[in-house]
């Protein structure tokens, strides 16, 4: 596996004190992996995972990938092939304006070589007339979809649910994390069926009800038999914490943020977790999520204020 090749740190499971849980009698816990790597954390080192084991054993070949000009998995994408030193090229979606931005400046600086597409050809990008015409212009690559979500992927984050132990002291487990396009959610309730009275809610940080939860319905009904030997938990999508859409922010959201920090002493980003932390407030206030119970929240890394987190 890739993981013993570089100093990568197992990610702490973490009892965190906060007022708007701890009224509810929640245990609440963190598992985070944003501890895992100075610069490849978060989920997306899992996502990447596999996909790097199979990279090594085909000799490093040219990866190449899509994202937006704001995209994490570029950006981890970028570390991995620094950190394993392969080559990795980045189709970016529209104009890439310079200056970089944050997350594409880093790119650059860990050797992605960066290209423009259009947002017409982006759509496009799945086709095989388009990847026949990308090989015929690159040579032989390593292909990864958007985001990283491939089955590879999906096993690698199955492996985030067995970071968890199994804690029959309570009637009921949550586990929470922010959803961006489902893939993390369905390897974790792919991986958790070795839990006990556990359940998993994702929180979408996209303004697309339903959405995600036919992406979920996908991948699960997409992976074959062997992983899923035993019944799947219960999991479920909440679209209301949105907070306006993708990387959207309101007021609330960052006056929530910034308690969440003071109280905790734990970073959090606005576009992912901050949401989902915000999501699962309201949801007990409002009695979807059970008091007296056990949350374990997913801190899955990224980039706050131009500061990176994981």
């Amino acid at each position: 596996m890739c993981s013993h090749r570089v100093p990568f740190t197992d990610p702490p499971l973490e009892e965190v004190k906060f007022s708007d849980f701890s009224r509810h009698n929640i245990h609440f816990s963190f598992l985070r992996l944003d501890k895992i790597h100075s610069e490849l954390g978060g989920n997306k080192y899992y996502k990447l995972k596999q996909n790097i084991d199979h990279i090594l054993t085909l000799g490093r070949p040219t990866v190449v990938s899509f994202g937006g000009a704001y995209s994490n998995h570029l950006r981890a994408l970028a570390a991995a092939g620094k950190i394993y030193s392969f080559k990795t090229i980045g189709f970016v979606r529209g104009e890439i304006v310079r200056p970089l931005n944050p997350i594409l400046k880093f790119c650059n600086e860990n050797g992605m070589e960066l290209q423009e597409i259009s947002r017409e050809n982006y759509r496009l990008k799945s086709s095989m007339n388009f990847i026949r015409k990308l090989r015929s212009e690159l040579g032989e690559f390593y292909l990864l979809p958007e985001g990283g979500s491939n089955l590879k992927a999906l096993k690698g984050c199955a492996e985030i649910s067995r970071l968890i132990p199994n804690d029959t002291n309570y009637s009921l487990r949550y586990i929470t994390l922010a959803c961006g396009t489902g893939l993390t959610l369905s390897g974790i309730v792919v991986g958790a069926t070795q839990l006990e009275r556990t359940q998993a809610i994702g929180f979408s940080v996209l303004k697309a009800p339903g959405y995600l939860s036919r992406e979920v319905e996908g991948y699960l009904s997409s992976i074959s038999e062997e992983f899923c030997s035993n019944s799947l938990i219960p999991w479920r999508v909440e679209d209301e914490y949105h907070c306006g859409g993708y990387a959207k922010k309101t007021p609330e959201l960052l006056e929530f943020i910034e308690r969440f920090t003071q109280e905790t002493s734990v970073p959090i980003e606005p576009t992912y977790t901050g949401k989902m932390l915000y999501g699962l407030s309201q949801l007990l206030d409002d009695g979807g999520v059970e008091s007296n119970t056990q949350v374990i929240a997913i801190h899955t890394g990224g980039v706050y204020l131009n500061r990176q987190i994981f």
